[in-house]
């Protein structure tokens, strides 16, 4: 294969099979030495203007459906209307709208849910009191649906009951309490606002963490409890508030983190199975990307697809203990700063 750049995608050669590349073993006190395994693609990307400008098709083994994402918002124009007061009415009633198809998505979305569930053996079902099991007859696109579904169904009784007190005052109220609002029902500006607050929220993260720690996960004063709390507030996991107090309760990581990464375990396992990064739409690998702490504002869907890619790529590894520790090089580390080969050393815990 010719060379290639820094960053390394996954990606199709001729035929749709990955490339594959024998990996290679690292050591170095005080961390352990270890053996790469697991083969991983090293395909290159192809750039053309022709290929950027047609989505791929669906893969709908990759995709979730379109149900469990927010529907779209149509809102009236200003100059359409000859009063403020008409113009307000109508903003008000394509919010109802918006808001009343979410809630009709989160049903359809558990119904989807509980019908897979059905067809799927007994002895093969998920469950939320084994987070880190993936069901072996689940795509990717079924695991996601498992996990957005609990995510909207906790959120659904108190959002349902502001939207009934509050009504078209709803959008104004939720931009402000992301947490009660399922994905399904969350306006564009709520989306975007969330994401800028996380970005910035991860910036601080690792400036205060490379401040105490110069020499990042490779300090050896770097602990599981340490690396923990960084991964908190770098994902944007607990809420802002906890920052202002200067710590998280008692249970936070295995309240919001180790969810997060048994979704992970098993969303990076099922991307590479069902297609890997060129397969998903632009929404999904947008919301993959961000669920990884990597940075979407402002990013092509070409960059995304590279970052995506290199996270399975240097994740990857058949040891589940070592693919943890992948995990946390990552996750502690700048995306822009990551390990450009596989052959990097990683710590003796894990997250």
């Amino acid at each position: 294969m010719e060379a290639m750049g820094s960053r390394i995608p996954w990606g199709y050669c001729a035929h749709g099979q990955f490339t594959r590349l024998a990996g290679l073993q690292t050591s170095g006190p005080p961390l352990r030495s270890i053996r790469i395994s697991h083969p991983i693609c090293r395909a290159r990307l192809i750039h053309s203007d022709a290929r950027d400008s047609q989505p791929p098709s669906t893969n709908t083994l990759l995709n979730p459906p379109a149900s469990t994402r927010p529907p779209p918002l149509a809102v009236p124009h200003r100059e359409a209307y000859p009063s403020a007061p008409q113009y307000w009415f109508e903003l008000g009633k394509s919010y109802l709208r918006f808001y009343k198809t979410g809630l009709k998505n989160v049903l359809a979305n558990r119904k989807l849910l509980k019908q897979k569930i059905e067809k799927t053996p007994k002895d093969d079902r998920p469950s939320v009191f084994q987070p880190y099991k993936v069901p072996r007859t689940f795509s990717r696109a079924d695991w996601v649906l498992f996990w957005r579904v609990r995510h909207d169904m906790l959120r659904l009784p108190l959002f349902g009951l502001m939207l009934l007190v509050i009504g078209e005052l709803t959008a104004v109220v939720v931009v402000f309490v992301d947490g009660v609002v399922p994905y399904t029902c969350r306006i564009p500006k709520q989306i975007f606002n969330s994401l800028a607050k996380s970005e910035h929220r991860r910036k601080i993260a690792f400036d205060e963490f490379e401040a105490r720690y110069p020499h990042g996960v490779l300090n050896p004063r770097v602990t599981q409890a340490v690396a923990r709390r960084h991964v908190l507030k770098s994902l944007n996991l607990p809420g802002a508030l906890w920052d202002r107090l200067g710590f998280f309760p008692p249970g936070m990581w295995e309240l919001k983190g180790r969810l997060r990464m048994a979704f992970l375990e098993g969303d990076d396992k099922n991307i590479i199975e069902d297609g890997g990064p060129l397969g998903m739409e632009n929404e999904e690998l947008r919301i993959a990307c961000a669920e990884r702490g990597i940075n979407t504002l402002g990013k092509s869907e070409s960059e995304l697809r590279r970052w995506l890619g290199d996270w399975l790529r240097l994740t990857a590894a058949e040891d589940i203990t070592e693919r943890r520790q992948r995990m946390a090089v990552l996750l502690l580390t700048r995306p822009e700063e990551w390990p450009e080969h596989r052959e990097f050393a990683v710590p003796e815990w894990t997250l």
